[in-house]
C-alpha cells in the first residue's frame, strides 16, 4: 500500500513558523525599544517637588481643612518663594485670601492664628495682622526720579504680601551734597501691595481654570513697624522737619543745634530701594501671654538698628543718628 505524502502539510507548518518568528521579533522589537528610551525620558522629566495645594477651593477668612488640601508633585522650577512640603503644616490656619483649586499654598495665603499680632484687618490682598507695638504704615512703591521708579524700587514688581524687605535710603544732610546712603529699616513685613486700579488687580478665576501670576506695578506698599520707626519712616518720606514750639529744646541747648533743629535739610533724606530678603532670613513671630512679638533678623553693621521703640520727635540729627549716620 503507498504512503500519502505529507509535504503541504509541511509547507503550511514552516510558513506558519515563519509568520510566528517574524511576530515574535517584531514584540521583542517594540519591548527593547521602549526599555532603552525609558531611561532617556526618566532624564528629560522635569524635576517637581511634593507641595501643599488646594485640593478645592478655599474662601478668604476661612480656617483650612485636611479636606481642602492635599500633596501634589509640582514643577520645582514655578513654585514661588515660599510653600508648605507637608499638610500638617496649613491646617487650622487661616486663608488670608480666596485660594483657587490647585493653587499652590505659600505662607502668605495661610495665617496662624494670632502669628502676627491680635489686630487683623481686611485689605484689597485679603486679611492681614498687626503685631503688638507695631502699626500698619502705607509707603510709595516709587519715587519721582528715574533710578527711584517702580520698577527699580519694587524688585521689578516681585514685592508680594507676606515678604520681609530692607530699605535703602539716602539720609542727606545740611548740603546739597550731602549724602549716607545705607539700611535704614531691617527686615520689615509687607502687610498687603496696592495697586492704583480701582478694580482688583488679581481678581479670583473660577475653580476651574489654572492659577496664573500676574506682575504689575504697584502703587504703594502696606508695611509693619514699631511706633517708633513710624514716625522716622515718615521723615524720610516727607523730607521736612521741624520741632514744634511745646517740644522747644531746652535752655541749656545752644542756639546753633535749636535753629539746625527747626529748620528743613538742605538735602532731605530719600528712599531709594526696597529690596527683598531670603525665606532663611526672615524674622520671626512669638506668641506668649496673648501678646505677639516680631523678632527682626537684623543684619550687621547694628548702628542701623532703630532703639528704643518708644515713641519720639524726629529732627536731622536724631534720625542720623539712630539710623548710623
Amino acid at each position: 500500500m503507498a504512503i500519502p505524502s505529507n509535504k503541504p502539510q509541511n509547507r503550511i507548518l514552516l510558513f506558519g513558523g515563519i509568520i510566528f518568528a517574524l511576530l515574535a521579533g517584531v514584540v521583542v522589537y517594540l519591548a527593547v525599544s521602549k526599555g532603552a528610551g525609558s531611561p532617556s525620558s526618566s532624564q528629560n522629566a522635569t524635576p517637581t517637588t511634593p507641595v501643599v495645594v488646594a485640593s478645592s477651593p478655599i474662601q478668604a477668612g476661612t480656617q483650612i481643612s485636611a479636606s481642602e488640601v492635599s500633596l501634589t508633585a509640582f514643577p520645582t522650577a514655578d513654585l514661588p518663594s515660599t510653600y508648605f512640603t507637608s499638610t500638617s503644616g496649613v491646617l487650622g490656619k487661616t486663608a488670608s485670601e480666596d485660594i483657587v483649586k490647585g493653587s499652590v499654598i505659600t505662607q502668605a495665603m495661610a495665617l496662624s492664628p494670632g502669628s502676627a499680632g491680635g489686630s487683623v484687618s481686611t485689605g484689597p490682598g485679603g486679611l492681614f495682622t498687626i503685631s503688638e507695638g507695631y502699626v500698619a504704615l502705607a509707603v510709595p512703591a516709587h519715587g519721582s526720579t528715574a533710578d527711584t521708579s517702580v520698577d527699580q524700587m519694587t524688585v521689578g514688581y516681585f514685592i508680594q504680601p507676606g515678604d520681609q524687605i530692607d530699605i535703602i535710603a539716602d539720609l542727606g544732610g545740611p548740603t546739597s551734597n550731602s549724602h549716607a546712603i545705607g539700611y535704614v529699616f531691617q527686615d520689615v513685613p509687607v502687610l498687603d501691595v496696592g495697586y492704583a486700579q480701582t478694580s482688583n488687580p488679581n481678581p479670583s478665576p473660577s475653580a476651574s481654570a489654572a492659577p496664573t501670576v500676574t506682575l504689575q506695578a504697584p502703587a504703594y506698599f502696606v508695611v509693619e513697624m514699631p511706633r517708633n520707626q513710624a514716625t522716622m519712616m515718615t521723615a524720610i518720606l516727607t523730607g521736612t522737619f521741624s520741632v514744634p514750639p511745646s517740644a522747644a529744646p531746652s535752655p541749656s541747648t545752644s542756639s546753633s543745634s535749636s535753629s539746625s533743629a527747626t529748620t528743613p535739610t538742605s538735602n532731605p533724606p530719600v528712599v531709594l530701594k526696597y529690596v527683598l530678603r531670603p525665606t532663611t532670613e526672615y524674622g520671626t513671630f512669638t506668641t506668649s501671654g496673648g501678646k505677639t512679638t516680631f523678632a527682626p533678623d537684623i543684619i550687621p553693621p547694628s548702628s542701623y538698628v532703630v532703639n528704643p521703640p518708644a515713641d519720639s520727635l524726629v529732627t536731622p540729627q536724631s534720625l542720623s543718628q539712630a539710623l548710623g549716620g
